[in-house]
Formats: C-alpha cells, sequence, structure tokens
C-alpha cells in the first residue's frame, strides 16, 4: 500500500506546469560535483510562484536522495541569533558547528530560503558570514520578491551566485495549467487574455470554477486583475460563514482553528479550517494560514469599502481575542501574540503618512556595543550638534543597556537608527542633562512616582539618513516604543522628545500623548518639544484598546472609553492623608467634595464620564463602607472596625465617648484607630495601584 505523501507528490507534478528551464538548471546544479555555484537566487513578484517552484525542487532532491531543508523567512526573526537557533532546531544540533557538520556529511545538501525579503536585514550577513562558513557541497537556494542587492553581482559572487527572474507562464503552459484544472478550452483565450499568465490569477480563475462552474467574468480593465477575480470567487462563495472566514483571514497576520473557533464558530472550527486550507491562494505555514498578500488585500479591502461596519466588528472580535492571549502569556510567546495586534494597525488611514509599514529598513536591530559608541556619537553630533552629543556619552557610561541600535543588513558595523531608553527614575544622573532634569523636575511638583514605578525617557530617537522625519527606520523604532509600553509593568510614564513637534502633534494627539510645554528643551540651536504621557492614568491596555476603537468607525465607544481629563495621580503619602480626611468627614458631604480621592481611578474606574459630584461622593463613601465591611468581617480586625464605625462611619460626639462605647481605654482606642485607618489605606491603594 502506498504512502499519502505519493499521492500529494503525485498530484502537485500533474498541476505543475512550466518552468522547465528552471528545473533543468535546479537539476543539472545539484547532479554535478562540485556544485558549479553557491546561491541560486529566484526572485519575482507576488504570485508568481515561487514557493510552488520551490516545491518542485524539493521533489527533485527526493528523488535524487539529496538532504534538504526548507526555511521561511515569515517564520524568522531579523536577527543572526534567531535565523541560527531556527537553523538548529530544524536540523535537531544544538550549535551552529554541529549544523554545518551535519550538512557537510555526505555528497550534497540543499538549504533552501523562502521569502526573503522578510529576512532583508541579516542579508549581508548571510553573504558574508553564515554561507562561506558552510561546506561547498551545499547549495543555498534563496527565493524572494527583490532583485538581489548589488553585493550578490559583485566581487567573487559574481561566479558563486546566479540569479533568475521568475516570470508570468507562457501562454502554452498557462493553457496547460487550465486543462489541469479542467477548466474548458472554450474559455481559454478569455481567461489568457485577461491573466496574462500571471500565476495567482489563473489559480483563482480555476478555483473560481471549481466553486460555482463559471468562469464568466467580464472585467473592468481599469481594475487591478486580481480584484476582479476575487470579486467574482467571492460571489461564488455560498456559505455565509465562508465568505466570513475570508474576511477574519484578510483581517489577520496568521489565520489558526484556535483564532476561528473564538471569532466566528467553535463547534465547526475543524471544518471552516479545512476549507479554507484547501483554497489554491491559502499559503500554510507552521503558526497557521496566510493568504496570498495580493488576495489578503483584495478582500480586505472589498470589506472596508461594502461593509464598514462588519469589519469593525470583525476588527473588535480579533482585538479581544489577542487581547485576552497577551495577558495569559509571556516571554517570546506574548512578544508573538503582540505583533499580530499591532498587524490590525496596519493601514489605519491617519496614522499611515506617520509609517511606512511596507518598506523594509534593511537593518536589524541590536543592543549597542562598546565599539559601536564611536558610531553612535558621529550619527548624534551630525544631527543635534556637539553638546547633545556629549550627554550621548555620559549616558552611554551610565545606563549603556538603554542604548538600542539598527544595524545595517550589508554591513553590521554601520549604524543606520539609534533608540535610547532612560529610566530616569530614582536617578540621579538624570539632574546632569538638561532634558531629562526639566522632566524629573516636573515629576517631582505634577506627577510623582510611586515607590517601584518607572519612568522612561526616550533621550535619542532617530535614523543616521532622515533623523526624525518619517523613514523605514523611524517606523520601526516607534514600532519599538509601543512595544515598550506594553510590556514593562512598572512603568508609570513616558517622554518622548521630538525636533519637529508640530510635524508629529497629529500622530502623537491621536494616540493620545500630548504635548507637555513644560518639558521642553534646546538642543544645537532648536526647540525640542516633548510629547508624554501618564500610564498610570491611561494604562497601556485600555489606550490600547482605545486606539483600536480609533482604528475603526465605531464612534460611542471611543466617546465611552476616552480617559477622563481630570483624573490625578497621588503619592502614596498623599493617598494615605487623602484616605484619613475622606474617613473624618465621612457624614460630610460638602468636605467630601472637595477630597482628592474624586479624582482618584479609584473612583473615576467605577463612574460614567459624565458622572456629577454628588454621584462621586457616593461612590466614594461606598468605597470606604467596603473597605471597612472587610475589617468587620474578620474577627481580628474587628477592634479595628468598632474604633472606625463609632469615630468615623457613625461618629459619637467625641474619641473619649467613642472610647467608652466599645469599652476600651482612650489610649488603646486610638491605637486602634489609626491601625484601622491604615488598614483602609492599604487595601485602598492596592486597588488604585493594581500592587
Amino acid at each position: 500500500m502506498g504512502k499519502l505523501q505519493d499521492r500529494i507528490r503525485a498530484e502537485r507534478s500533474r498541476q505543475f506546469v512550466g518552468r522547465i528551464e528552471e528545473k533543468t538548471l535546479f537539476r543539472s546544479t545539484i547532479d554535478r560535483i562540485p556544485i558549479p555555484f553557491l546561491v541560486l537566487s529566484i526572485y519575482g513578484p507576488g504570485g508568481v510562484g515561487k514557493t510552488t517552484l520551490l516545491r518542485q525542487f524539493e521533489m527533485i532532491c527526493q528523488e535524487s536522495s539529496i538532504p534538504f531543508l526548507t526555511l521561511d523567512g515569515r517564520n524568522l526573526q531579523p536577527t543572526p541569533d534567531f535565523f541560527i537557533g531556527a537553523l538548529c532546531m530544524s536540523m535537531g544540533v544544538t550549535s551552529l558547528q554541529a549544523a554545518t557538520q551535519a550538512m557537510a556529511e555526505g555528497g550534497r545538501f540543499v538549504l533552501f530560503i523562502d521569502t526573503c525579503e522578510a529576512i532583508e536585514p541579516i542579508d549581508g550577513w548571510l553573504r558574508e558570514s553564515l554561507i562561506p562558513e558552510l561546506s561547498d557541497n551545499v547549495l543555498v537556494v534563496l527565493l524572494g520578491r527583490k532583485r538581489p542587492s548589488a553585493a550578490w553581482r559583485s566581487d567573487v559572487w559574481q561566479s558563486l551566485c546566479r540569479s533568475i527572474p521568475l516570470r508570468n507562464l507562457s501562454a502554452a503552459d498557462s493553457r496547460s495549467y487550465l486543462v489541469s484544472q479542467t477548466v474548458p478550452s472554450n474559455t481559454h483565450d478569455q481567461i489568457l487574455s485577461m491573466t496574462q499568465g500571471y500565476p495567482l490569477a489563473l489559480s483563482l480563475v480555476a478555483e473560481n470554477f471549481a466553486q460555482s462552474g463559471s468562469v464568466a467574468m467580464g472585467p473592468d480593465p481599469t481594475l487591478d486583475i486580481v480584484t476582479v477575480l476575487l470579486d467574482r470567487f467571492l460571489e461564488s462563495v455560498e456559505e455565509p460563514i465562508h465568505r466570513d472566514l475570508l474576511e477574519v483571514c484578510a483581517l489577520v497576520r496568521i489565520t489558526s482553528e484556535a483564532l476561528i473557533a473564538e471569532v466566528l464558530d467553535a463547534d465547526r472550527a475543524t471544518e471552516l479550517f479545512a476549507w479554507l486550507k484547501s483554497l489554491s491562494f491559502m499559503e500554510i505555514t507552521p503558526l497557521g494560514l496566510m493568504p496570498h498578500d495580493l488576495a489578503r488585500d483584495a478582500i480586505s479591502m472589498d470589506l472596508r469599502w461594502r461593509n464598514p461596519d462588519r469589519y469593525s466588528a470583525l476588527h473588535h472580535k480579533v482585538r479581544n481575542y489577542y487581547s485576552d492571549r497577551m495577558e495569559r502569556a509571556t516571554g517570546p510567546a506574548q512578544q508573538m501574540i503582540l505583533f499580530d495586534y499591532i498587524y490590525l494597525h496596519r493601514d489605519n488611514p491617519v496614522m499611515e503618512p506617520f509609517f511606512q509599514w511596507h518598506t523594509h529598513p534593511n537593518a536589524f536591530s541590536d543592543q549597542a556595543h562598546p565599539s559601536d559608541l564611536p558610531e553612535i556619537l558621529r550619527m548624534v553630533e551630525n544631527h543635534e550638534g556637539s553638546e547633545s552629543a556629549k550627554f550621548a556619552k555620559f549616558w552611554f557610561e551610565k545606563q549603556p543597556q538603554a542604548f538600542q541600535v539598527m544595524r545595517d543588513s550589508f554591513d553590521p558595523g554601520r549604524l543606520k537608527g539609534l533608540l535610547v531608553t532612560l529610566n530616569i527614575a530614582e536617578c540621579p544622573e538624570a539632574q546632569e542633562d538638561p532634558a531629562t532634569a526639566i522632566a524629573i523636575k516636573y515629576l517631582e511638583s505634577t506627577a510623582p512616582l510611586r515607590k517601584g514605578e518607572r519612568a522612561t525617557y526616550f533621550r535619542y530617537w532617530m535614523a543616521d539618513e532622515g533623523y526624525q522625519s518619517v523613514t523605514p527606520i523611524q517606523s520601526t523604532i516607534f514600532v519599538s516604543m509601543v512595544q515598550h509600553f506594553l510590556t514593562d509593568p512598572t512603568l508609570a510614564y513616558s517622554f518622548v522628545p521630538c525636533s519637529t513637534p508640530e510635524f508629529w502633534a497629529p500622530m502623537f494627539n491621536y494616540a493620545m500623548l500630548p504635548l507637555l510645554e513644560a518639558v521642553s528643551f534646546e538642543a544645537n540651536g532648536s526647540r525640542f518639544g516633548v510629547f508624554s504621557n501618564d500610564w498610570r492614568i491611561m494604562p497601556p491596555k485600555p489606550w490600547l484598546a482605545l486606539l483600536s476603537e480609533q482604528e475603526v468607525p465605531i464612534k460611542e465607544a471611543t466617546e465611552k472609553s476616552r480617559p477622563k481629563g481630570d483624573m490625578v495621580v497621588l503619592s502614596k503619602e498623599g493617598f494615605e492623608d487623602a484616605v484619613l480626611e475622606a474617613l473624618k468627614s465621612f457624614t460630610n458631604a460638602s468636605k467630601l467634595a472637595q477630597n482628592p480621592l474624586l479624582k482618584s481611578r479609584l473612583v473615576i474606574d467605577r463612574l460614567s464620564g459624565d458622572s456629577d459630584t454628588k454621584e462621586k461622593v457616593s461612590t466614594l463613601k461606598k468605597i470606604l463602607r467596603e473597605a471597612a465591611d472587610v475589617l468587620a468581617s474578620n474577627s481580628k480586625d474587628e477592634k479595628l472596625f468598632a474604633a472606625l464605625d463609632t469615630c468615623y462611619l457613625q461618629p459619637m460626639k467625641s474619641q473619649e465617648a467613642a472610647a467608652e462605647k466599645v469599652d476600651v481605654s482612650i489610649a488603646t482606642f486610638r491605637r486602634h484607630l489609626k491601625a484601622g485607618t491604615a488598614r483602609i489605606s492599604e487595601q485602598l491603594w492596592q486597588q488604585e495601584t493594581g500592587q
């Protein structure tokens, strides 16, 4: 009895057409010893069939008993360490040396790297560091959308690297494909005229025919062919839930069975995932399913235009799914979920002018090394002057771990960007730098930090080319800032200085990070505006949720979620004083109306945005009573509650009278009262801070 994989291989061979020259070149290359060149680069636009050709190359390797390994750039982080880790894990070894040794054993080995554009930042490292360490019996096959960089076509690589562009199928090959899909021959001319042999378009025609039994299109030549084909395909999807599934898949980065169960239908999740997996333009990854980029864009744009309310509802469901998982995850898993969350905002119409989401920076992020200091100082001095560079050197000595650099993917020694994330809480050195000193002064006078809280100052952020203008490096830096906001549980306050605050104001205002004139400063003859946020008033999770609500057209939800402008943040000492005053004024509504606790998170989080003073006073009294009842419910604290009850909640004429009622001496009564007040304060402080 044969294996299922043999039938799969046979079906792939039946459906595959064309690419004779590419397959011949690959076969002749791996048949020769030694291999005539080290790198084979296949490049072409999305949907042209690179991954499909890769599967044919893999089959050729299997037929020739040549071992191979395939890595997909979409599943890799663009750093050398992550790539090495993925390579070693796939080969079942623990070190790069062991991996290269395993590849060297035997006659030949092929390393396929698909979707190379996703790891473009380490292109130079692959060429200059990794590949030279491999045995000369290894052929590296790179598949991506971009033509290899000039470095692959110069020096020794001219003879060691072969590059092949992948084009549309010929008319003959296109007809062969349509025949393999049983598409009627009398429609071939019309289809070829529309698709021009574009493989993704051909597969969508076949999919449309399989679903509806029809290939009638009638395209508008002014529209993109893929959009037209997808529109026709979506019209032929009979089950509404299948259309819903395609819309969800177009919205998210990766579609898993778990996501389908949560967002659409738990009972049919397995069935729906299998249906989605069967579609020809769906790509299978280790983490789930991804539609081809062009298919994703077309479905998403169609939904936004056709039914914005539906788009909004799906956006919120998916956001809630990620939010729930993010709370339960830690470490790298949490970072992956956060990446999926951020992906939902890739097309935000307000934020789009300030980001370059679809242009890669040709750089990768790394911790700064001592040897990077000269380049860091050069970059800072070039853009902000010698005085600013002096403080950059100062901070590198004090907080070297705060320096994150963006390394040129082709020349890792060259820095393309810089992000310095200082912790200025309990930091005496911050008084030495005028920029951070004024921020510390502001915090001390207006928003004092509590014990264990952190204040972050992004002292330097810039691209080497473009400084603080909109560039791929700047976009990467801003995403790093957001990740910091969301993953530092001690963060209380953040400051982001900008050399051109008037330019960045629309984006920061949209993100609810206001310009704080009180902490502006001068450097190199320019006035730096500083955007800030008190994360105790608007914590990161509600902040991110509100941004999501602004992403989609649900105005009511946005208005309800906006932060309360009159909220205050009290130090622990100030909070304790306010609790004591509130207890003393428990029966005096006019005095309670002046208590700062009315503007605390403790009270405001229990109210709607339009609550009046009377409602706030009533809520504060309820909170105090609840805290006192906790003491009353514990037999060990009954004496403390009795003192609070007779002195504050149902006050006697004097403390002496209260002491007499509870049958203790006045000294003991006051000790119980002080202890009870402290217990109430501690309870409420935990509620206020979540500590």
